[in-house]
C-alpha cells in the first residue's frame, strides 16, 4: 500500500499526542487482535441486518473494489488463494500488521496504522459478509444448482468422499468421473439443465480451482459409468431423492 497514502504528512506535533496515547494502549489498551475481534463482530452484525438484492450486491462489489486501506491490502491478497480459511486470513493480516509496527518510530504513524487497520477492516469485512465471502463476479456451484441447499449438500457429500479438501480444491485424479457426477446431476435436474455445458464448466472451475477444458468434459460424458461411478450415483439418489 502506498505508505504516503497511510500516513499522510508527518507533523512533529503529532507525536505529542501520539506518545501518550500509544503507552496508554500499551499499559491498558487491549491487544490488537482483541480489537480486531471486536470489530469482525460488528461487521458481522451489520452485514446481517442487510437485505441484498442484485443491484445492491454489484454497488457493494464496485465499493470492495474499490477499497484503499492497509486490511484491505492484505486480505485481498491472501484471500486470493483457495488454501486459507477465514480465520488463517485474518490472522496473515494481523501479522503484516505487527511487521509493519515494528517499522514505524514515530507515534503518531503507529496509531494512523492502528486506526487504518481497524477501520478498514470493519469497511472491508461488513462488505465481505453482506456478499457471503464472494467478492469476485464468477459463477459458482450455488449459482447452477436448484434448490436453496443443493450446493452446500452436494459440497460435504465430496468432501466425505474425499474428492476435494475443506477449502474445495479438487484432490483427485479421476477429473472424468468427476465430470460425469455433475453430469448426473444436471441429467436429474439438481444441476439445471438450461445451463450450457460452458457455464457448467466455468462454475466448476470457479468452486474446485481446477482446470476443466471443453475436450475432457465433451469425452467423459460421452463414456459409460463404471462400477465406482454407479455407487454414486445411486447415493445422490437418495440424497436428492432422484429416482434411479
Amino acid at each position: 500500500m502506498d505508505q504516503k497514502k497511510l500516513y499522510g504528512r508527518w507533523n512533529f506535533w503529532e507525536e505529542f499526542v501520539g506518545y501518550p496515547m500509544m503507552i496508554f494502549y500499551w499499559i491498558k489498551g487491549e491487544k490488537i487482535s482483541k480489537m480486531l475481534s471486536k470489530r469482525i463482530e460488528k461487521a458481522k452484525q451489520k452485514s446481517s441486518q442487510i437485505s441484498l438484492t442484485d443491484k445492491k450486491r454489484n454497488e457493494f462489489l464496485i465499493r470492495y473494489e474499490k477499497l484503499d486501506n492497509f486490511f484491505t491490502f492484505h486480505f485481498k491478497n491472501i484471500d486470493a488463494s483457495r488454501n486459507h480459511n477465514f480465520e488463517e486470513k485474518i490472522e496473515y493480516c494481523l501479522e503484516q500488521y505487527r511487521r509493519e509496527s515494528l517499522s514505524i518510530l514515530s507515534s503518531s504513524n503507529l496509531m494512523k496504522l492502528q486506526g487504518n487497520f481497524l477501520n478498514g477492516a470493519e469497511t472491508t469485512l461488513l462488505l465481505y459478509f453482506a456478499l457471503e465471502g464472494k467478492v469476485k463476479r464468477e459463477i459458482r456451484l450455488s449459482d447452477i444448482m436448484i434448490g436453496e441447499n443443493s450446493s452446500q449438500i452436494f459440497i460435504a457429500f465430496l468432501k466425505g468422499k474425499k474428492f476435494i479438501d475443506e477449502n474445495h480444491n479438487l484432490i483427485v485424479d479421476q477429473k472424468s468421473s468427476f465430470i460425469r457426477i455433475h453430469r448426473f446431476l444436471k441429467d436429474n435436474h439438481i444441476i439445471n439443465p438450461d445451463f450450457q455445458d460452458t457455464t457448467i464448466i466455468e462454475a466448476m472451475e470457479n468452486e474446485y480451482n481446477s482446470n476443466f477444458d471443453k475436450g475432457t468434459f465433451s469425452r467423459a460424458i460421452t463414456v459409460k459409468p463404471n462400477d465406482f461411478e454407479e455407487t454414486i450415483y445411486q447415493e445422490l439418489s437418495k440424497l436428492f431423492n432422484i429416482k434411479y
